[in-house]
């Protein structure tokens, strides 16, 4: 294996350096020149975007974290999203239209209380109360940089803020109907001078911790499609990953493959070989690091059908309420 120098960006770094490099925004007096770039979000909310590979097509997940200056997290209910294209870095738009707003619909952090049934309106709470990001549908048209804005009343006044992102023409990671890579992941099974920590990272670098997940490490993605056998998979670091949903989205995988075990095969593969020395799981890279040149996110979880084609794909917040009705549809295998 290779050793691969990889940027472990915070999400909302990225977003900063998006508008960095847009120069597109507006000016302190509410104009826009096409020129002016500032890393200060405007309004009263910070909004980020937090999926890593959107691109131009089909209607796609899109989620969105928001919170107040004072990093308090907007949580429970809808939010309406509205989504404007800036151009691109050699051809900024002046005068940028945003779109018709369409409805995000909140999704707490695995992990993290569901919204309560009294509460139907977002509200902002601490990270102790609740965590979660919204999560909208929406189809871009071209690539390039984008704003997502959302205005929402909280305690009867209007409250806005707005985060750009990237649109690109392709996807860099494997999407719906793409052949899933046929991946000889690390196993409980693969040789003792493989590093316990390879397979799963919470097994700690010196390798004396169990590994937590040993059903999610029983079978290679490849074996278990030369099995017929649908798969999920979850790609994720639980111990380095930066967004701190690693963890949390692997256990929520781990309790689905105990109740639909008979469905599919489920599969975890730890991003990092090698920590400390940057050197990456070759099956991890098949998925997520195949050009070796863009930022590493993660998590991931995809399902990929008995033919081996994916028919669905989860970046960075993957929740049971999204995963168990695909699971459900699928039949018992004998």
């Amino acid at each position: 294996m290779s050793r691969m120098q990889m940027s472990r960006r915070p999400a909302v770094a990225w977003a900063l350096a998006l508008l960095l490099v847009l120069g597109a925004c507006s000016s302190d007096d509410g104009s826009s020149d096409g020129a002016t770039a500032t890393t200060t979000p405007t309004g009263d909310l910070v909004v980020q975007v937090a999926s890593y590979d959107l691109v131009v097509g089909p209607p796609a997940r899109v989620i969105v974290g928001v919170q107040s200056a004072d990093q308090q997290i907007l949580a429970f209910g809808t939010v309406p999203v509205r989504f404007t294209f800036l151009g691109t870095k050699d051809a900024p738009i002046k005068e940028p239209v945003p779109s018709p707003p369409v409805t995000a619909t909140y999704l707490p952090i695995p992990g993290t209380p569901d919204s309560p049934v009294a509460v139907v309106a977002p509200q902002l709470v601490s990270g102790a109360q609740a965590r979660g990001v919204y999560a909208a549908s929406y189809e871009f048209d071209k690539p390039g940089f984008w704003r997502a804005e959302v205005t929402v009343a909280i305690d009867g006044e209007d409250q806005s803020g707005t985060g750009a992102f990237e649109v690109l023409i392709r996807h860099q990671v494997p999407g719906v109907g793409d052949s899933a890579p046929r991946s000889q992941n690390l196993t409980m099974d693969s040789p003792p001078d493989v590093p316990r920590g390879g397979i799963d990272s919470r097994a700690g670098s010196d390798g004396t911790q169990p590994i937590p997940d040993p059903e999610l490490h029983q079978t290679t993605v490849a074996a278990a499609l030369d099995a017929g056998r649908p798969v999920v998979v979850v790609i994720a670091t639980p111990v380095y990953c930066v967004s701190r949903f690693c963890g949390p989205v692997t256990d929520t995988v781990q309790e689905l493959s105990h109740a639909y075990g008979d469905r599919a095969a489920f599969v975890h593969i730890e991003v990092w070989r090698d920590f400390q020395n940057s050197v990456v799981n070759q099956a991890a890279a098949d998925w997520i690091f195949r050009d070796r040149t863009t930022g590493l996110n993660e998590p991931w979880v995809f399902v990929v059908g008995g033919d081996g084609v994916i028919t669905a794909r989860f970046d960075n917040v993957a929740t049971k309420a999204e995963l168990e009705p695909l699971l459900q549809a699928l039949p018992v295998i004998p």
